[in-house]
């Protein structure tokens, strides 16, 4: 990505990070950067130099109050895409949310231009779980997500061994059934006390994407490209679980951004340039 373009981007970015943030703040919502975002903030005081895009995450009872509020916000700038959007929207099906700026476009390879949103950012729900059943709530959680996304034809099962079933599977549940399995089994345990947190949709996997709550919470504050933001209490510890030495620098074939299409920054100039 053209280095201008990149600082284009993530000032657009930092815009979504500050009006996510506003709403917590006026509805004391709990939230703390996460993932490459935190990692950023600890190892460059900002942005990681190739990384464009940035992830917050929330407990889920704070998370649905956001889609709550946001979901009947009128005249804004912004906009958010989650389960409860219109079924042909982009993220739907997804097991987070996505804060756009509207009149913007980040044209994703390998999606269909229908399904293009706006610039974004991304927000985690994290829900409660038990360490030694985390390895097989993981599995369940992912398993009807994708049994969803069978359904639903948004995927195709390449496996042809597991196919057959996976099409039986299809037949003997609905769609609205896959989609409130799977939302009831990330509720699961979040009335116990499980000592433990977990975004279970993580792309790292159940053991670094769980964590202590304890090494969450109480919040601490981080610096992060000019400003302060929350963070997990012990950010030293969750990073560690999550990346390991976070420290080192990865090889440098690694140090790559997401590469788009196309990104429109004002989609009222797009037939007029």
């Amino acid at each position: 990505m053209e280095q201008n373009t990149l600082i284009r981007l993530r000032s657009v970015i930092l815009e979504l990070l500050d009006e996510f943030v506003r709403i917590c703040d006026e509805n004391s919502l709990t939230y703390f950067i996460t993932a490459g975002t935190l990692l950023g903030a600890v190892r460059h005081k900002g942005f990681i130099p190739w990384d464009d895009d940035l992830d917050v995450a929330m407990p889920r009872k704070d998370y649905e109050k956001f889609l709550d509020i946001y979901h009947n916000i009128e005249n804004t700038k912004y906009y958010v895409q989650s389960y409860r959007s219109p079924e042909n929207t982009f993220c739907h099906y997804e097991p987070y949310a996505k804060l756009c700026k509207k009149g913007t476009i980040f044209a994703e390879s390998g999606k269909d231009e229908k399904k293009y949103c706006g610039i974004w950012i991304d927000i985690f729900p994290y829900d409660n779980c038990f360490f030694f059943l985390a390895r097989l709530h993981t599995k369940l959680v992912k398993f009807t997500w994708r049994l969803y996304r069978i359904k639903a034809h948004i995927d195709i099962h390449q496996n042809k061994r597991t196919r057959l079933l996976v099409k039986l599977l299809c037949k003997l549940f609905t769609l609205q059934f896959c989609k409130t399995l799977q939302k009831q089994l990330y509720l699961l345990f979040n009335k116990c006390n499980t000592n433990y947190i977990t975004f279970f949709s993580g792309k790292y996997g159940y053991k670094k994407e769980t964590h202590k709550i304890s090494e969450i919470y109480p919040l601490s504050k981080i610096y992060f490209e000019g400003k302060y933001y929350y963070a997990p209490g012990n950010w030293d510890m969750f990073l560690k679980t999550l990346y390991g030495n976070y420290m080192e620098l990865p090889p440098v074939e690694q140090q790559i951004s997401h590469e788009p299409k196309y990104i429109i920054f004002d989609e009222s100039t797009r037939h007029t340039n």
